[in-house]
């Protein structure tokens, strides 16, 4: 009943007249871009890719430092800029535009220089998608900033459950399109099919920017004065110093965050070391959108009749399986004579269930722990702590020189089990707006 109170009074309200239909825009553009994600994975089609353009898994672990780099660091530096913006949405116009380009080079460098010159083209390509991931983090502030004045506190459970539970859905279909695709099925041979992959890719992603600059944006209730970088810089160390629950929830992630060694490499040890098929990757993709459909019914319905932090422990729990799961299988494999491929598709079933809840609980955490003045400084900084975690899969891409695959696993199994334990100590956030007199105040 109080639900149903809660939401009348938004529909009529100034602020939240519009929240149904900016709910459903937002719905339509995660799905979009979970369809444009499934087709050009990084962890797996992309790593792949690289891997066997280079003939090295080196370029695997360096596409997922420049995904993580990207998304993460650039914002922390425009933070303070984008929090004195009026209006939200021509910034992520903007860096949509930005995004558009940097992938459009993607697939021209696979078409026309990696047939002569692969070492050159994985370079090249690495560029690109280093403008699309920088430019994609710069947007994701305008997008967290636009979602949290738009979407109702008690329906942002369901509104990440339904992006990407029917992407999920249409993405088994992806699956299925991918390993044709890599099969060569479509009349397409390496690199060429990797090309048409992104080209399907792109038409989803324009698709699904186009679907949010629909979206009706409510004016901020006040903004802050522009801050120059080091004044910013400054406000990130101050809210650090006082939020100790925030803290908390950052050594979490960074705890988790060690994980990210092995990701890349989940995928080329199947092909490098136990003898798969690149057209294998069709049903890894299957495998992860299961996991992902599954994952948001439940994730998402936990959310919101539970709370995001306890979606967020359990998904932290979950995530040790994926590692351990593949060192067992490895086990299998060298001791025992097994033959486990068939069952290694479910290592990417386990990583998407465990992601799925992690995706849905984390950042709205981070936004019941926020203020609205300094929303995009939270998600900022959020941010910019784990961007060193992403060099991770580099330093992975190394160690594989000097290591086994299962040293790197176990690695990364460890690091998970230290933030199950650390997910303890953190509380329930209390979510309220404050004054102008109780903002953040940099001395």
């Amino acid at each position: 009943m109080d639900d149903d109170c809660e939401r009348t009074d938004l529909a009529v309200s100034d602020r939240w007249q519009h929240w149904k239909r900016n709910f459903w825009l937002g719905v339509i553009n995660g799905i979009l871009f979970k369809v444009g994600i499934t087709f050009s994975h990084p962890s797996t089609v992309l790593a792949v890719f690289l891997t066997k353009l280079t003939g090295s898994e080196f370029y695997a672990g360096v596409l997922t430092a420049v995904a993580g780099l990207g998304w993460f660091l650039p914002p922390m530096f425009v933070a303070g800029w984008v929090e004195s913006l009026p209006r939200k949405l021509p910034l992520y116009a903007h860096m949509a535009l930005g995004r558009a380009l940097g992938w459009l080079w993607m697939i021209a460098v696979v078409v026309f220089v990696a047939p002569q010159f692969p070492v050159y083209a994985a370079l090249l390509f690495l560029i690109g998608y280093a403008v699309y991931t920088v430019t994609g983090g710069i947007a994701s502030l305008a997008f967290m900033d636009i979602f949290a004045r738009t979407v109702p506190f008690r329906r942002r459970g369901a509104f990440w459950g339904l992006r990407m539970f029917w992407g999920s859905v249409l993405g088994i279909g992806v699956g299925v399109i991918v390993r044709q695709v890599l099969k060569g099925d479509w009349g397409f041979d390496f690199p060429y099919n990797y090309a048409l992959l992104l080209s399907f890719a792109f038409v989803t992603y324009a698709l699904a920017w186009l679907t949010f600059f629909l979206i009706h944006e409510p004016p901020v209730e006040w903004t802050t004065p522009p801050k120059p970088w080091r004044e910013q810089i400054q406000t990130m160390v101050e809210l650090w110093r006082q939020r100790l629950d925030f803290r908390q929830l950052i050594k979490v992630r960074l705890l988790m965050d060690i994980g990210l060694i092995a990701a890349p490499f989940y995928s080329t040890y199947a092909v490098v070391k136990l003898g798969a098929k690149p057209s294998l990757l069709g049903a890894f993709i299957i495998a992860e959108t299961i996991g992902s459909l599954l994952a948001n019914i439940l994730w998402s319905i936990l959310a919101d009749r539970r709370s995001n932090l306890f979606v967020l422990k359990c998904s932290i729990a979950c995530a040790t399986v994926p590692s351990g799961w593949v060192l067992l299988l490895t086990l299998l494999h060298y001791s025992f004579g097994f033959n486990v491929l068939p069952l290694y598709p479910l290592t990417y079933f386990f990583l998407a269930f465990a992601g799925t809840g992690i995706a849905i609980s984390f950042t709205n955490y981070v936004l019941e722990l926020a203020d609205e003045a300094h929303r995009p400084t939270y998600l900022a900084l959020s941010n910019a702590t784990e961007s060193g975690m992403m060099l991770l899969p580099v330093l992975g891409g190394i160690l594989l020189n000097y290591v086994s695959h299962s040293v790197l696993f176990s690695i990364a199994f460890t690091g998970v089990v230290l933030a199950v334990w650390e997910s303890r100590k953190l509380k329930p956030a209390f979510v309220y707006e404050p004054s102008h007199s109780e903002a953040l105040k940099v001395k």
